[in-house]
């Protein structure tokens, strides 16, 4: 039985509380509607995610499994990945758009997971790199998506619920930067963790 649990919850946390289009969209979202309104927002986020996560979680570990060699190149991109990711969003932009006219829907937010590049990526990259070996493939799939939603769902509240402090944070130059470093450190991290088993 191997689980890098410790380097797991990191990447997960990264991942979930960095900008993408989840967390733009639920920041627009909180400023313009009410929290309880953004239930089923989040459901849907959640509902299309955890489908997503359960897809990748098969489909990585079989090949996985099948060759160590794919295994190795998927650590080198998810790697190679997680440190681009931390140069980008280093230097995180405090210009978001409030782009959201209308109330979405849980129907909405379940759908765009499936065509939402950060949630595949991070799924694939979770599920290539952090699956649990505990000799069952359908208990290492649930508790690989599990774990991941437990630590998503409190980073979308704080996305929701601090749209305006967030947007306050981020307007000052020097805790921009201070953000930017933090989350690069999380991101180096996060890529060194890939190689520990």
């Amino acid at each position: 039985m191997s689980f890098n649990l410790l380097g797991y919850i990191v990447f997960a946390f990264v991942a979930s509380i960095t900008p993408g289009p989840n967390n733009i969209m639920l920041f627009s979202y909180g400023r313009t509607n009410k929290i309880r309104d953004a239930i089923s927002l989040m459901s849907g986020i959640m509902g299309g995610f955890f489908v997503v996560l359960y897809l990748s979680g098969y489909g990585i570990t079989q090949a996985i499994t099948a060759s160590p060699v794919v295994e190795i190149i998927l650590k080198v991109i998810c790697s190679g990945w997680l440190v681009y990711l931390g140069f980008i969003l280093s230097k995180v932009s405090s210009d978001i758009e409030n782009d959201i006219t209308k109330k979405l829907g849980f129907r909405e937010a379940f759908l765009m997971q499936f065509i939402n590049p950060k949630a595949i990526f991070m799924a694939m990259t979770g599920a290539a790199v952090f699956m649990p070996d505990l000799g069952n493939i359908h208990l290492n799939v649930f508790i690989f998506a599990v774990i991941f939603c437990m630590i998503g769902i409190p980073c979308m509240i704080i996305w929701l619920k601090m749209s305006g402090l967030v947007s306050k944070v981020l307007k000052s130059q020097r805790a921009n930067k201070n953000l930017g470093y933090i989350i690069f450190g999380l991101m180096i991290f996060s890529a060194v963790s890939i190689w520990i088993k």
